[in-house]
């Protein structure tokens, strides 16, 4: 198994277009950074804890974006690659070739998925905290971006910080799922880029005007970016009902990790499909 996945990263490391996404993706979260840093500057004006916040603000600013263009430039070729390069048919002449070959794939997509986040996240710590020299990272948190004061978490700012990258994980991991599925319907590469791309564009656009729009129109919408990727990604669906209680946090997270193995079970029944067709 361990072959196949990297087997699977080799590929990935052969597509064009995932090079350019490093690159621009490079150049995008120093951006981001270097802007952090400079709007807030992190000065005596500040306490800890409000210092603690602007680095919470990081995934919305950031941080969800730079994710989800990673994931949507380099997993689709990943799934058609097999399809354009006319090499799905010899996936087939093995007895487990089409299972072993979608367990490979799913195995790359999670630690893509993992690395992407981690490395987001180390750097955004790393510099962010830092440049006021992680001062109160590990007093207790006294405010949180998404949850109400009234019942915060039981850990440090820096503890905090942490758990939310890990909810990013959860939403990457949604959001490859969906992109795993769309690839395997449409086994083209661009198109893939394209509506996976445009679906997080949409969700992005909608968290930013959705208030204003009419309710017959917003409701509908409002829960399908809730229970969807771009919720999860923007952090935003981890917190149903106003006060926001940390309490309840544990049900967005339950549905997202059932949303998930729910994506890849169907990935598995397309790939299956297709590869018969």
């Amino acid at each position: 198994m361990t072959w196949l996945i990297s087997d699977e990263a080799r590929k990935h490391r052969a597509f064009r277009e995932v090079w350019v996404a490093y690159l621009l993706g490079g150049l995008y979260l120093l951006l981001g950074l270097y802007t952090e840093i400079s709007e807030q500057n992190y000065s005596v004006l500040y306490d800890a804890q409000q210092k603690w916040n602007f680095v919470q603000q990081n995934i919305y600013s950031y941080g969800a974006t730079l994710t989800a263009f990673l994931l949507a430039v380099g997993l689709p070729r990943l799934v058609c690659c097999e399809r354009e390069y006319r090499t799905d048919d010899l996936v087939g002449t093995a007895a487990l070739g089409r299972l072993c070959t979608w367990r490979a794939k799913t195995a790359f997509t999670v630690l893509y998925c993992a690395v992407v986040v981690f490395i987001i996240g180390a750097a955004s710590l790393l510099v962010n905290g830092g440049a006021f020299g992680f001062e109160g990272a590990l007093s207790s948190v006294a405010g949180c971006v998404y949850f109400a004061d009234t019942a915060l978490p039981p850990m440090s700012n820096l503890a905090y910080c942490a758990i939310q990258y890990g909810f990013l994980f959860l939403g990457a991991l949604y959001f490859a799922g969906f992109i795993l599925i769309v690839a395997a319907l449409t086994r083209r590469t661009a198109l893939s880029l394209f509506l996976c791309g445009g679906s997080y564009l949409l969700f992005f656009a909608y968290s930013a005007v959705g208030p204003q729009l009419p309710e017959f129109l917003r409701v509908p919408i409002d829960a399908l970016y809730r229970f969807g990727f771009g919720g999860y990604l923007l952090q935003e669906s981890y917190s149903w009902v106003f006060p926001y209680l940390w309490s309840d946090v544990w049900k967005p997270v339950l549905l997202g990790i059932g949303m998930i193995l729910l994506e890849f079970f169907i990935f598995l029944q397309i790939w299956r499909r297709k590869a018969k067709a």
